[in-house]
C-alpha cells in the first residue's frame, strides 16, 4: 500500500529504507503522486487533490509539521530517562518542518476544522466543500464543478479569520517539506512505482496493472520495470511531474505520464470494478470474477518472469487472494483512522487526550453524524510470500 504522506510513517518508513536498503522497498502511491503534484504553483489551492474534504489530508496530520511544546518535553523527558539507564539514550527524534511552536490558537483551529467537517458529512457535502482557507474571488467556474464553500466557512463567523489564517500557513508547511531538494521530498521523488520480487515471481504496484500497460510496458519483466521506474524518476521533480502527467512537453506518442498514473490508481484487476474506470461505481456481488480471472491470467502470460500481481489502493477488512493466487490485494485498512472513520476526517483518542477539559464534540450539530472511535491499536492483516511460492496470511 502506499505510505499516506502522514509524516511519521514517511520518517519511519525512511529510516527503515535507510537502514535495511536490501530488505525493505517502499513503493509509490496515489496519494505520495498527488502530494508531489500539489507542489506546483500552477495549480490553485482549490484544485489541489489535497483539498478534498475527506480521504487525503487529515487536518490532526498538519500539527506534526510544527512544534509542540508537550511533545517536545516528553521526548526532552524521555531522553534524561535513557539517560541514566544502561540502554543509554534514545536517537533523536527527526527535526520538525517549522521551527514555530504550536499555541492554544492552533489547539483552538483545530477543533473548529474537525466540527466543520462533521458539518460536511452530515450534509453529504464532500463534493462541495474544499479543505481551503477560502475559494477564489471568481468563483463561477468552480461552481460550475459543484464547488461551493471553503472549510472555513462553515466555521462560526467570529474565528473565520483566525482560522484561514493558520489553515493557509498549515498547509504552506505542508507542502513545504516535500519539496525538491528537502529530505522528505527527494526521498519520496525516489521511490519507485512499481517492484518486481523475483524470487516470488511477484510484482508490487499501488493500483493494478490493465491488460493495455501489462502486455506492451511489462512484456519484458524486469527489463520493463527498471524502464518503468527509471521514466518515472525522470520526471519526479517538481518542476517536470506536472507537465509530465499532463502529456505536455512531450511528443504525442509518449503516454508514460498516463502509464505511470494509472499503475498507482487502476482497479480494474478487482472483481467487480469492472465500470470503476467509467462510472466510479463497483459491483459488490462481483458476479465478473471468471472474466476479470481470465483477463489477468492472459496478461500474465505476456510478462516475462511474473506470475502474480500484488496491490494496495482497494480497502477492505482483510487480504483478498483471487485468481488461483495471480492477484493478491492487500490492503486491510490497517491504519487506525480509515479502519475508525474511513476517509472521513475525526478526532481520535490522542486528540482527546491532549483537549482534555474541553468539551470536543464528536457527532454534529443535528446529531445526525457521529465520529466513530478510533482505536488505540491496528487492526487487519499482513502477508508473508515464502520462496517456495506459499502465501501466509497474518491477522494483527
Amino acid at each position: 500500500g502506499s505510505i499516506q504522506c502522514k509524516k511519521q510513517v514517511v520518517e519511519f518508513v525512511k529510516q527503515l529504507t535507510d537502514s535495511f536498503p536490501d530488505k525493505v522497498t517502499a513503493i509509490l502511491g496515489n496519494h505520495e503522486l498527488e502530494l508531489l503534484r500539489d507542489r506546483d504553483a500552477r495549480i490553485a489551492p482549490v484544485d489541489r487533490y489535497s483539498a478534498y474534504s475527506y480521504a487525503t489530508v487529515h487536518p490532526g496530520e498538519y500539527h506534526n509539521y510544527f512544534n509542540d511544546p508537550k511533545q517536545q518535553q516528553n521526548l526532552a523527558d524521555a531522553d534524561s530517562k535513557n539517560a541514566d539507564s544502561s540502554t543509554g539514550p534514545a536517537e533523536s527524534p527527526v527535526a520538525a518542518t517549522s521551527t514555530r511552536d504550536l499555541d492554544k490558537n492552533d489547539d483552538l483551529v483545530l477543533d473548529l476544522l474537525y466540527e466543520a467537517g462533521m458539518e460536511v458529512y452530515t450534509a453529504r457535502a464532500h463534493s462541495a466543500v474544499r479543505f481551503v482557507p477560502s475559494l477564489p474571488e471568481n468563483t463561477d467556474t468552480h461552481r460550475k464543478r459543484g464547488i461551493m464553500y471553503a472549510i472555513t466557512d462553515i466555521v462560526p463567523p467570529q474565528y473565520r479569520a483566525l482560522a484561514r489564517e493558520r489553515l493557509s500557513e498549515y498547509i504552506d508547511a505542508y507542502l513545504n517539506t516535500y519539496r525538491s531538494g528537502t529530505v522528505l521530498g527527494d526521498w519520496v521523488e525516489q521511490r519507485p512505482i512499481i517492484h518486481l520480487a523475483e524470487d516470488v515471481r511477484t510484482v508490487f504496484v499501488h493500483g493494478g496493472v490493465s491488460p493495455n500497460v501489462g502486455m506492451s510496458h511489462l512484456s519484458q519483466g524486469k527489463i520493463s520495470v527498471e524502464k518503468l521506474n527509471k521514466i518515472w524518476w525522470e520526471h519526479s521533480h517538481e518542476g517536470k511531474l506536472y507537465d509530465f502527467l499532463n502529456g505536455r512537453g512531450m511528443e504525442l506518442k509518449d503516454i508514460m505520464g498516463h502509464v505511470v498514473y494509472e499503475l498507482l490508481t487502476y482497479r480494474g484487476n478487482h472483481p467487480g470494478y469492472g465500470k470503476w474506470e467509467s462510472h466510479g461505481t463497483f459491483d459488490e456481488d462481483e458476479g465478473d470474477s471468471d472474466k476479470v480471472c481470465e483477463i489477468l491470467h492472459d496478461m500474465l502470460s505476456h510478462m516475462e518472469g511474473i506470475d502474480r500481481i500484488a496491490v494496495g489502493h482497494t480497502p477492505d477488512d482483510n487480504i483478498r487472494i483471487m485468481c488461483d493466487g495471480a492477484f493478491m490485494a492487500l490492503d486491510s485498512t490497517l491504519g487506525r483512522w480509515i479502519r475508525g472513520s474511513g476517509n472521513e476526517y475525526c478526532p481520535g483518542p490522542e486528540h482527546f487526550e491532549k483537549r482534555k477539559g474541553v468539551d470536543v464534540p464528536r457527532t454534529s450539530r443535528d446529531g445526525r453524524y457521529r465520529c466513530d472511535e478510533i482505536k488505540a491499536v491496528c487492526e487487519g492483516q499482513i502477508v508473508r510470500l515464502d520462496s517456495d511460492g506459499s502465501v501466509n496470511i497474518i491477522t494483527m
